[in-house]
């Protein structure tokens, strides 16, 4: 029951979205264009997050106490991937300079992710 109401959830916000995405469309249609692409693109890198994730995954049973360097990974991951989104598509506010180049989020997100990785390689 608890994935009907994320479902009922996540429709709602595409159908509140919709007018916006449908102006949007109409006045900057590159710009739709290609955050339509950049978003494929970003899919394409979740998929490949989970893929690693499938592959590190424990054969056998006793992988409960690692499943949480696993879990933080592939959180650190999509944190990194959204990130980098946000730097490349088109944006109609500016977020804050600090997130716009290189600094300390991405260096965050990093130690995050390397930081799971290697503790759920050496664990």
């Amino acid at each position: 029951m608890e994935g009907l109401g994320v479902l009922l959830a996540v429709v709602a916000a595409f159908v509140a979205n919709l007018p916006a995405l449908r102006e949007q469309w109409r006045t900057d249609r590159a710009g739709s264009i290609k955050t339509i692409w950049m978003f494929g693109i970003y899919l394409l890198y979740i998929g490949l997050g989970i893929v690693v994730v499938l592959l590190l995954a424990p054969r056998e049973g006793g992988g409960e106490d690692k499943s949480v360097y696993l879990s933080m990974f592939i959180v650190g991951f999509v944190l990194y991937g959204a990130l980098t989104l946000m730097r490349v598509v088109p944006r109609y506010r500016e977020p804050p300079a600090w997130l716009m180049h290189f600094g300390v989020a991405d260096l965050v997100v990093l130690a995050l992710i390397f930081g799971c990785l290697a503790a759920y390689l050496w664990a």
